[in-house]
């Protein structure tokens, strides 16, 4: 009997037997996924069908979009390879789709392939951990022999980092690495004694000086609620603001509203080059499990500021949104799900992708403008209240829910359940 995986893993073979490009006279796209496969059944035996169809098709029709498109450095780099993970995911939820799995099934693939909670998503990881595995055993040779030899351990410093605990020792058993080599792996998972905590936003590159000042408030607030425990602000446009911050005994928590490219693989990127490689990352604002309840605390008082009843209310999120990637708009989209049984109606509205702010602002009634923003910085400054005024919007424009006078409090909480946790 042929079943949904049958069905997800011919589509996904289907598609890469199309790579031009040949290798032991096969697509190599399509022998990837089929080491990929091979790797997961290895490493992970029992895991479920999301975990198995991510893995398969963890590079459905990479050629499609080649590097050569984007510029050759860094940044291009890390670009493309944002945009590839978009591309992967959305390709492989309508493949999920057509199979007959359901939302929840494609929003986990659409997670995995993005990364989003790297290190904290079990599934995730393991996705990573296959990725790492079929890397060393199939084409870590090839790779190494085009570079450099100097260049050589920070390759294995870097796949080893994306890796689990044990993960990195089984691939200590099972690859004979010299000892210069193997000693990447060896990261020792002790106890730590963790008596800092950084709060880290993104900042304004063009003058970080005033988002500097508020993250560092913002973090003298939330250090009142934790006795003992030194607290510090940091943004990644401020030079070095990272490096005066961070260390790798500490916690960090992202002044973020979505879970994507940015916590999974930029910050970590960014805290490594600060001398911060062990750094925890915790999960962003947006996803922190009281933001919901504060977001209807808010909305409950400003409209009892004008005399509406809550169950009358419509809520209009406002959100940044993205054209390259959907982190953004899932966790809006989640929120206004919570949201949805406390008011009439939850309207998402968008700054860079549909449906636009502006368009979803015009002609609502009894509606209360919530901005998921975690601070107030130059889309809350100029494209929200241009957006509100251009839809004729008349009803209350709360503040950045990242600057309500709850959150200190709300973001201790998180913090010290963290540390706990990692005792």
């Amino acid at each position: 009997m042929t079943t949904r995986l049958d069905h997800a893993f011919t589509a996904i073979d289907a598609a890469n037997a199309h790579d031009p490009k040949l290798e032991d006279g096969q697509p190599a796209n399509l022998l990837y996924g089929q080491r990929m496969t091979a790797e997961q059944q290895r490493l992970f035996p029992q895991a479920d069908d999301v975990l198995r169809i991510a893995c398969r098709g963890q590079h459905v029709e990479r050629w499609t979009l080649p590097r050569s498109d984007y510029p050759m450095n860094r940044p291009g780099y890390l670009a493309w390879r944002q945009e590839q993970g978009r591309r992967h995911a959305d390709r492989i939820a309508g493949i999920m789709a057509d199979a007959g799995y359901d939302a929840d099934d494609i929003a986990a693939a659409r997670r995995m392939l993005t990364k989003q909670g790297i290190k904290r998503d079990p599934q995730v990881q393991a996705l990573e951990d296959v990725i790492c595995f079929t890397f060393i055993r199939w084409y870590l040779g090839d790779f190494t022999a085009e570079m450099p030899d100097d260049k050589l351990p920070r390759i294995l410093e870097k796949t080893a980092r994306k890796m689990s605990a044990e993960g990195r020792a089984r691939a200590l058993a099972e690859f004979d690495m010299p000892a210069a080599l193997a000693g990447y792996f060896l990261e020792a998972e002790q106890p730590r004694t963790l008596t800092r905590a950084v709060i880290v936003s993104h900042g304004q590159p063009g003058d970080p000086e005033p988002q500097q000042a508020a993250i560092e408030a913002l973090a003298a607030e939330v250090a009142r609620h934790c006795p003992g425990l030194e607290v510090l602000g940091a943004t990644l446009a401020a030079p070095d603001a990272l490096a005066r911050t961070c260390r790798s005994d500490c916690v960090v928590y992202p002044m973020f509203m979505a879970e994507g490219w940015f916590t999974g693989t930029e910050l970590p990127r960014r805290l490594t080059a600060a001398g911060a490689p062990g750094a925890h990352i915790m999960r962003p604002f947006g996803t922190d499990p009281n933001l919901p309840e504060l977001l209807v605390e808010k909305t409950r008082q400003a409209a009892e500021g004008r005399g509406w009843d809550l169950a009358s209310v419509t809520i209009l999120l406002a959100a940044h949104g993205s054209q390259r990637s959907q982190a953004s708009h899932d966790i809006t989209l989640a929120l206004a799900e919570r949201l949805a049984p406390h008011v009439a109606r939850v309207v998402p509205g968008f700054v860079e992708q549909d449906p636009l702010l502006a368009d979803a602002a015009r002609g609502l009634d009894r509606a209360v403008s919530l901005p998921l923003f975690a601070l107030r910085a130059e889309h809350v400054l100029d494209d929200l209240p241009q957006a509100l005024d251009a839809a004729g919007f008349t009803g209350p424009r709360l503040d950045p829910i990242g600057l309500a006078p709850e959150v200190p409090a709300m973001i201790a909480r998180s913090i010290l359940a963290e540390m706990a946790a990692l005792k």
